[in-house]
């Protein structure tokens, strides 16, 4: 306040003096210049805190953008590593299908016979136990024509009262019984 009263009387010595003079461009000058020192000095205060919050608002933007950017480029590095790790597997993959394809193959032939061997004996074990049942029942039907052959030379020699055919019958019943 004093600087404002001080300036005030340094004018009206001047003016008075004619050392300043008033026209109307002084006038005009003068209203100007105090429209504007009075303007800064009522609006500053609303200026600067605009412009702090401008500020504030300009950095936390450039601060989030960076932040995105960062994880952005983070995102990007992890996905190529990702990518390279992918590769790497692929890689490693075919090594191992290579592996398997050069173990298959080298087995394969002896799977194969392996195979062969158990489907050929799995045969020949079914065609042994087939001929043996086959001998079992050959056997069995042949004894029963036997049996039927000897009840039939029982009935004749009984029928017919065969002397000789008696010492038949008896060496044809021993027989069965060292048969059976």
């Amino acid at each position: 306040m004093l600087n404002t009263t001080l300036i005030i009387l340094i004018t009206l010595i001047l003016i008075s003096q004619n050392i300043l003079l008033l026209n109307e461009e002084t006038l005009i000058l003068i209203c100007f210049v105090t429209f504007i020192w009075l303007f800064y000095k009522k609006s500053s205060q609303n200026i600067k805190d605009d412009l702090n919050y401008q500020s504030l608002a300009i950095k936390g933007s450039i601060e989030n953008s960076f932040e995105n950017l960062i994880s952005s480029l983070e995102m990007e590095l992890k996905t190529q590593r990702d990518l390279t790790n992918l590769a790497r597997n692929f890689i490693q993959l075919k090594q191992h299908f290579v592996n398997l394809n050069s173990i298959t193959s080298l087995k394969l032939p002896i799977f194969s016979l392996n195979n062969y061997q158990d489907i050929y004996r799995k045969k020949l074990t079914f065609t042994q136990k087939l001929e043996n049942q086959t001998s079992k029942l050959i056997a069995l039907l042949l004894i029963k024509k036997l049996k039927k052959i000897l009840y039939l030379k029982k009935f004749y020699i009984q029928s017919f009262q065969l002397s000789n055919s008696t010492c038949i019958q008896k060496i044809s019943l021993r027989e069965y019984f060292n048969f059976v």
